[in-house]
């Protein structure tokens, strides 16, 4: 077996009480068997009887949620009382897992880390570059039937990458516009059954110059337009706001602070409040947008064997960055120009949560923009606030 990861994946480590949108609130966690059983061995050491907090009448168990849709087994001081008084091998499969996810692809297995735990985003915060770690064992598994397009992704994920990690004096705004470029020729040639990485290493070699790239950053100006993308992201707020209700009050603030800016803001105070906003981020947070992007691309692009839908994914992707730094926009204005660090993570947090426990969530955002001719590189740009 081939190990895949990224390198938070290894250094994760779970932050308990100082979470700031901790997994043990708002989610509906289901119980293995075996834990469920050890819950009733276990009663009287946790003090309370395990039918009064897990629910096993529907066929599988689940937690049956509080007050505030707290997990019942979660202190005032937001620690687990099993783990308190049990010890952590009594944690459910889930609980243990959370947020490490798998995908296995024949003898590959890929692990990366679900960005709605803040943890992993203030890791991803602190760290100068994404880097990859590799294994293997001994294990063998079953022959794989789309193995030969798994491999000629692989290529182009790592393509994509390359652009993104290697020439940070390039605009982000170039490099994704490239990247995605780079994931059309990978889909042209996937479309035509040509699944020969070299061949395709070949053919977008020059994306990978840096001269190429000074070139398209000249022209890159000329597909932004800031009084487009001002319209098209207020429309895209009145979608996020369908979905965005049930999360926590601080989070809704936040979305009605938004709402509040987009409806009073005109284009002009805009468009200075987004220059603004870009000088600023690109000072504190340059470094964190390629590694949330090359993150994104790491563990969400791959889609075997539609490959195709990687497109709607690197989209979908750019949507989901666009609603962070909208509502963010509105936070650095209400905060005198003031990117409060806190806020930007709990922010990717809840976005990224409403986007896990809900699959129609992106089918509408990608309806929408697929309404507005904008699934192509001048549309990733255009939803890109940097």
């Amino acid at each position: 077996m081939n190990y895949l990861t990224v390198d938070v994946y290894k250094e994760f480590k779970c932050s308990a009480d100082a979470c700031s949108n901790t997994c043990c609130v708002g989610w509906r966690v289901e119980i293995d068997k075996e834990t469920y059983e050890k819950m009733i061995e276990k009663e009287e050491q946790l003090g309370v009887l395990a039918k009064e907090w897990l629910d096993d009448t529907r066929g599988r168990v689940s937690v049956r949620l509080a007050d505030h849709k707290r997990c019942p087994m979660l202190t005032d001081n937001n620690l687990c009382r099993v783990v308190l008084k049990l010890g952590p091998e009594y944690l459910s499969t889930v609980c243990t897992m959370y947020p490490r996810q798998f995908h296995q692809y024949g003898e590959n297995l890929e692990g990366y880390l679900f960005m709605s735990c803040p943890e992993v985003i203030s890791m991803l915060m602190e760290k100068d570059a994404v880097e990859f770690d590799t294994g293997q064992d001994q294990r063998t598994m079953s022959e794989y039937p789309h193995l030969r397009l798994y491999l000629f992704e692989c290529t182009v994920r790592a393509s994509m990458v390359e652009i993104l990690q290697s020439m940070p004096q390039i605009s982000l705004n170039t490099r994704l516009f490239t990247a995605f470029t780079v994931l059309e020729e990978g889909i042209r040639m996937y479309r035509e059954d040509q699944l020969d990485g070299e061949a395709f290493e070949k053919e977008v070699s020059l994306y990978a110059q840096e001269a190429i790239l000074w070139g398209v950053e000249t022209r890159i100006g000329q597909l932004v337009d800031g009084r487009k993308q001002y319209q098209f992201l207020r429309q895209l707020f009145f979608i996020m706001q369908q979905y965005t209700q049930a999360e926590s009050q601080r989070f809704a603030k936040l979305i009605r602070q938004a709402e509040l800016y987009f409806s009073e803001c005109g284009m002009e105070q805009y468009l200075s409040d987004v220059q603004a906003f870009k000088e600023n981020c690109r000072a504190e947070y340059g470094r964190f947008y390629t590694n949330y992007w090359v993150y994104r691309i790491f563990s969400y692009m791959i889609t075997i064997p539609e490959y195709e839908k990687s497109k709607e994914k690197f989209i979908y992707t750019a949507v989901e960055f666009a609603m962070i730094q909208m509502i963010l926009l509105a936070d650095f204005v209400k905060q005198g120009g003031r990117i409060d660090r806190e806020d930007y993570i709990y922010i990717i947090s809840c976005i990224s949560r409403v986007a896990e426990h809900s699959s129609k969530f992106e089918t509408d955002l990608l309806k929408h923009i697929h309404e507005k001719n904008l699934a192509s590189g001048a549309g990733v740009l255009l939803m890109t606030i940097l």
